[in-house]
């Protein structure tokens, strides 16, 4: 079953959350942003012509992407101000930083976000198929060195995936799902045989707190149906069973640009939600969470054309499973 959620423009009063005393019983307070597609004036090389990135470019500036992310640098501005105006533990990007993967606007996004000034915010960040829009940008790390202050955490061995932040009393734990893809209409993820192998070796490391996972890709669509074989993730199946051996409580993911979520049901024991895209035109949507115990708290976050600020347009408390 799904449960979408339902925006209400016309809800402009705040309730900010509240912390009670520090410990085991004080909440972990989280925001979640996604698919931001920052663009930048960029240099392209003859080789671009001839990868995906030139069929990218196409759908940016000639079927309509350009103009649905015309306003991303006055939204993500009105985005930071409303999470830093909030006393978070930290953020969550579930990724498609990017519009074609080049390096110039990786370091625009990180900029956007504030990841390299002086009150710069904790995070964890995960690429998306955009941020590996070729071979080349994903072989040269653009999408790590920029977010390196957002992937610090628990690994194995010399690994950057998969890795997990201890956040208070819980683990959050990131999972790339993204790789290049050269065919043009080619959007699928895959996480890989040894990266699955890496992530089940992760969890047994980690103490018996509470584990949130991380990806870009999704496990279904809003409307509960599996996402189309050239979006989907290749070894999707492979990654909900460790996730579910490894006793994974929540799971937060992008790539899709509506805001949704899916309550624990038969085939996926555990919550998944959709934070959909930041700086899309019309849908503009961010979440925060306020996690305790066996208790999900989200609020959904819509900006407002109207006062240029980010509104409380939704909440709802989920059960978190719990099975140590």
């Amino acid at each position: 079953m799904n449960l979408s959620f339902v925006k209400d423009d016309t809800t402009l009063v705040d309730t900010p959350l509240s912390r009670p005393c520090d410990g085991q019983n004080r909440p972990v307070f989280l925001a979640h942003l996604s698919d931001i597609h920052v663009t930048a004036n960029s240099a392209w090389t003859k080789s671009d012509l001839f990868s995906k990135r030139f069929t990218g470019w196409i759908n940016l500036k000639i079927f309509g992407r350009g103009f649905r992310f015309r306003n991303t640098n006055e939204i993500l501005s009105a985005l930071m101000k409303d999470i830093k105006s909030h006393n978070l533990d930290s953020i969550v990007f579930s990724g498609d930083a990017t519009a074609l993967g080049f390096e110039e606007e990786m370091a625009k996004a990180a900029e956007l976000l504030g990841l390299n000034g002086p009150d710069a915010l904790p995070g964890l960040a995960v690429p998306g198929n955009h941020d590996y829009q070729t071979a080349s940008c994903a072989a040269q790390n653009h999408f790590e060195n920029h977010f390196s202050s957002w992937q610090k955490g628990e690994r194995i061995g010399d690994h950057v995936y998969p890795f997990a932040q201890k956040i208070g009393n819980i683990w959050v734990v990131a999972v790339n799902s993204s790789t290049p893809n050269r065919l043009p209409w080619d959007a699928r993820g895959c996480v890989g045989s040894d990266q699955l192998q890496r992530l089940k070796m992760l969890f047994d490391q980690l103490d018996d707190s509470r584990r949130i996972l991380v990806t870009h890709y999704p496990v279904k669509i809003a409307s509960g149906q599996k996402e189309r074989k050239i979006r989907a993730l290749r070894d999707l199946d492979s990654l909900l069973n460790v996730a579910a051996k490894g006793k994974v409580s929540l799971w937060l993911h992008g790539h899709r640009h509506d805001q949704f979520y899916h309550p624990t049901s038969s085939d996926v024991p555990f919550p998944v939600l959709c934070a959909g895209s930041a700086t899309q035109n019309g849908k503009w949507s961010y979440s925060r969470y306020s996690i305790l115990h066996g208790k999900l708290g989200v609020e959904c976050r819509s900006f407002n054309p109207g006062t240029g600020l980010f509104h409380k347009a939704e909440s709802f408390d989920l059960d978190l499973p719990y099975t140590y």
